[in-house]
Parts: structure tokens; C-alpha cells; sequence
């Protein structure tokens, strides 16, 4: 009897289980419809001089240790005047820092609580080519050559792509006689590659002290790809409305030194080594809600098997983190990750080292802190011997930022511009957690709201140009970027 009673109940579970998995399945996750064309083309023969002309200034930052690119600077800052006659007569120019440039383009409407200003953010500093890998370029890095559709150089798309896309679109805007309705600001930072200390804070702690809070801003960071999950062929624009944190540790031993033929059972360069195994070997713990929020937003264009999967993780979860346990892509969305970088120790192969060091650099998923990272650390390595302290002037790194609201009016205004650029074609909109850092840190006291994102298409393979070799970005591309801008600030 007992028997006969069981199976019909798991035959009744199993039914509802596969109700619910299919139901889930079919059911859409988000509005992924085309959005609407609009009528706005930008000379391209300008865009594409504009931006080989700006890829020759070398408007390098070193390091903060080093000189900036001051004249390169200073002579861009003369171009964009120039070249952008009527955006420079109808807002606001303010150098800020000595090379940082602020625009205030004053709103058709004035200023109010449901009225708030919108910031652009860019940066007018690039990387260095990397010294020996100058003869890797298929053209030269700070040439501006326009060859097979694209504009190559160092800055194409890191991120002298926001200043000409911005400008430009202001430009044509004024030439039609058009002004938003809110009040918007372009802040250009000088310093964004190695931290924004001089530029992009000082820029946000000025607007601070004017009492500027904005509604939302956009800032690089997030971009249009496609290819890069399976199964899936329309294009993804991949907004980031939250990104990690960064902290750099040095770890330190001393020893007592003395000569190779007597060494104790450790020598500090051995404790060292240990405690840098003893990192590697307990990594932080995984998160997978950042990851689980993309897969969600995509997941209705997946194939079926995939779909089942990913629109239901309350039951697979557990296998989908599994599958991508050897995926460091995937690892660096879902855990604060740990990079040893830099170790020194001994000066001479018979001689023990009294002190050995390394540099272990840690980017901070949202939930823990600069402080939870190095108690953390402490805790793992568990010796003494080893002194944990922040690295860099008494740097204690940077926290991850909030996580800005995938919904209400600045991540509206955001998606419907992405797709209205890409329209006729679908866009997949998608939030996804950037890794790396951006001058956003600087402006969380002026919004809550942050959105990383410029509208640009890049190959899965064109990624690692940025900061990389053969950066460049094409043509058509650059088009989308101005006009992509162009329809989101005629709409402000």
C-alpha cells in the first residue's frame, strides 16, 4: 500500500518540477525588443580624421611617480578648441587641475530635484606602448593610420572614443539648433590611467562644492560585443552598474641573514613563498549573484538546453558554478581575486636574505572591503613572521562601488539609446559587473546612479588591444558612438 501511494506522489513531484521548469523557461525574463531607428548620420569622413588626428597627440600617463604628458595635453586641449567651434562657444570650458577639462552645457530647463544635471565622463590620457613590442604593431601606435575600415592607434578606443563621440554629437546638435532639456556636464580627466587622483577627483570635488548632484552618469567601461557566450548570435551591449575594488598588499619577512652553508629551516625568501602558496591555495569565496543576474538577461536567447539551465538556477546553480570553475574570465566576476605580482628577496646566491617582499594586488568584489581583504589575508597566512601592510603611501586601496539600480530613469534613458542606435537590429541589453576601475569612484558623493558603457562593437579578439597591441577601433564603429550619443542627449 505504502508502495502504491509513494510513486504516485513522486510521479505528481516530478510532473510539477517540469511544470515549473518549463514554465519558467518560456516565460521572458526581460524586454529584449529592437528599438526605434532614428534619422541621424555623422559625417564620417570627419569622425574618422577627428579621431586619427587626436591618436597623435601622446597624451601618455607614465605612472604617478612620472612626468605628465603636459604639452601633448595642453596641445589637445588647442585641438578639441578648434575642432569643435561650436560645442567650445556654447558651453562652459574649464580647465580643472591644470589639464582636466569640465564643460557645462546649461539645460534648456532649469535645475531641479526632478530636473538633475547628467555627467559624461572621459579621459584624455592613454597607456604607453608597452617598450619592445613597438615592431608587434601591424601599423604604428601613435600615428592615427586609417586602414581596412579602421582607425588604428594607442587611445582609439581607451578612451579618446568618449571625447570625439562626445564632442561630435554636441557639435551636430548645435548645428541642428537642438539643446537638452537638462542641464549636461563633460568631464574629461587627464589622469584616469593611473588612478584619477589629479584629475577626475579634483573635477568631482569641484562640482561637489557647487552643490552639483547629478541624476545619473556614464562613464567607459561597459561596450557591444557578440560571440561571447554560446549559442548566442545577436549582439550584447554589456552595461556595468557596479564595479570591484582594489587594494595592493605587500607581504614582508625578515630574516637574519648569514651565509648559504648554514641556513635555518626557512629562510625569509621560504616563509615568503609560503605565504604566497598558502594565498593561491584559499581563494575568496565564490558570489555568483553578478554572473546570475547576466545569464538571467540572456538567457531567453540561448538554445533550448541552455535556456532550461539558465533560467532556472534555483535548481542548477551548483552545475553551472561548477562548469565554469576553470573559466578566469567567469572566476573574476564571481570572487575578490588574488594576483601575486611583484617579489624581491637575496642579493647574492650564497648569501641568506634577511628581508623578502612581494606584492599581492586583490580586486574587491562588492561585499567586502579593503580591510576585509588584508584581515582576510592575515588570517590565511597565519604567521607572524609575515607583515601584511598596504602598499603605496599609506594607500589603503579603493572599495568596490554600490551597485547602481538596473531600473527608473537613468537606466532607462541608457538602454532605449543602445537600442535605438543598433535599431533595425536587436540589441541584448544586459548588466554585467566590470572588473577593472574607472574615474566613476571619484563621483559617488555627486549620484548613486552609475552606468558604465560606451557605445562601441568590438570582436571577442579585439579586447585585448585595449592597453594591449594594435588597439584601433573602426570606422563604423566611431559612427555608432557619436550617435549613439547624439540620440541620448537630444532626449535629456
Amino acid at each position: 500500500m505504502l508502495k502504491k501511494r509513494i510513486l504516485p506522489a513522486i510521479a505528481a513531484l516530478f510532473v510539477l518540477v517540469l511544470a515549473v521548469l518549463l514554465i519558467r523557461t518560456f516565460t521572458p525574463a526581460t524586454d529584449q525588443s529592437a528599438g526605434e531607428a532614428f534619422d541621424f548620420r555623422p559625417d564620417s569622413d570627419r569622425v574618422t580624421r577627428l579621431m586619427s588626428e587626436s591618436v597623435r597627440f601622446k597624451t601618455i600617463s607614465f605612472g604617478r611617480d612620472k612626468p605628465t604628458s603636459t604639452k601633448e595635453l595642453l596641445a589637445y586641449h588647442a585641438y578639441l578648441k578648434k575642432q569643435f567651434p561650436l560645442a567650445h562657444k556654447a558651453l562652459k570650458r574649464e580647465v580643472i587641475a591644470g589639464y582636466s577639462l569640465l564643460y557645462t552645457w546649461q539645460g534648456a530647463a532649469p535645475v531641479s530635484d526632478t530636473n538633475k544635471p547628467v555627467i559624461f565622463l572621459g579621459h584624455l590620457d592613454v597607456v604607453p606602448v608597452v617598450p619592445g613590442t613597438e615592431d608587434k604593431w601591424k601599423q604604428p601606435p601613435f600615428k592615427g593610420v586609417v586602414a581596412d575600415g579602421f582607425i588604428w592607434g594607442r587611445g582609439t578606443l581607451d578612451n579618446k572614443v568618449n571625447i570625439v563621440g562626445l564632442l561630435e554629437a554636441a557639435e551636430n546638435m548645435l548645428q541642428q539648433g537642438l539643446q537638452p532639456q537638462r542641464t549636461i556636464y563633460f568631464a574629461f580627466g587627464h589622469d584616469e590611467e593611473q588612478g584619477g587622483i589629479d584629475g577626475a577627483k579634483v573635477m568631482a570635488d569641484v562640482l561637489l562644492k557647487r552643490g552639483v548632484q547629478a541624476e545619473f552618469l556614464v562613464d567607459e567601461g561597459g561596450l557591444v560585443t557578440q560571440g561571447v557566450v554560446p549559442g548566442i548570435d545577436a549582439p550584447m551591449a554589456l552595461i556595468a552598474p557596479a564595479e570591484k575594488g582594489i587594494v595592493t598588499l605587500q607581504l614582508k619577512v625578515v630574516g637574519e641573514g648569514g651565509h648559504s652553508s648554514m641556513p635555518p629551516e626557512q629562510t625569509s625568501i621560504g616563509v615568503l613563498a609560503a605565504a604566497i602558496a598558502a594565498l593561491e591555495a584559499n581563494q575568496f569565496p565564490r558570489d555568483f549573484s553578478h554572473t546570475q543576474s547576466f545569464l538571467e538577461a540572456v538567457a531567453d536567447d540561448m538554445p533550448f538546453a541552455n535556456r532550461l539551465v539558465m533560467k532556472n538556477l534555483w535548481l542548477f546553480k551548483p552545475m553551472v558554478m561548477g562548469a565554469f570553475e576553470g573559466d578566469k574570465q567567469a572566476q573574476a566576476g564571481m570572487r575578490t581575486t588574488t594576483a601575486a605580482t611583484m617579489i624581491a628577496g637575496g642579493i647574492k646566491a650564497n648569501v641568506l636574505p634577511i628581508d623578502a617582499a612581494a606584492k599581492v594586488n586583490f580586486r574587491i568584489l562588492p561585499g567586502e572591503t579593503p580591510e576585509t581583504v588584508r584581515a582576510r589575508v592575515t588570517r590565511v597566512i597565519n604567521d607572524a613572521r609575515v607583515e601584511v601592510t598596504y602598499d603605496g603611501s599609506g594607500q589603503n586601496g579603493m572599495a568596490p562601488s554600490p551597485i547602481s539600480p538596473t531600473q527608473g530613469f537613468g537606466w532607462e534613458q541608457l538602454t532605449s539609446a543602445i537600442r535605438d542606435t543598433a535599431a533595425p537590429q536587436r540589441m541584448i541589453v544586459t548588466p554585467r559587473l566590470l572588473v577593472a576601475a574607472t574615474d566613476t569612484r571619484h563621483y559617488r558623493k555627486i549620484t548613486p546612479n552609475h552606468y558604465r558603457f560606451t557605445y562601441m562593437q568590438l570582436a571577442p579578439s579585439d579586447l585585448a588591444s585595449i592597453h594591449g597591441t594594435n588597439e584601433r577601433i573602426s570606422v563604423a564603429t566611431l559612427n555608432d558612438t557619436v550617435r549613439f550619443y547624439f540620440r541620448m542627449m537630444s532626449r535629456l
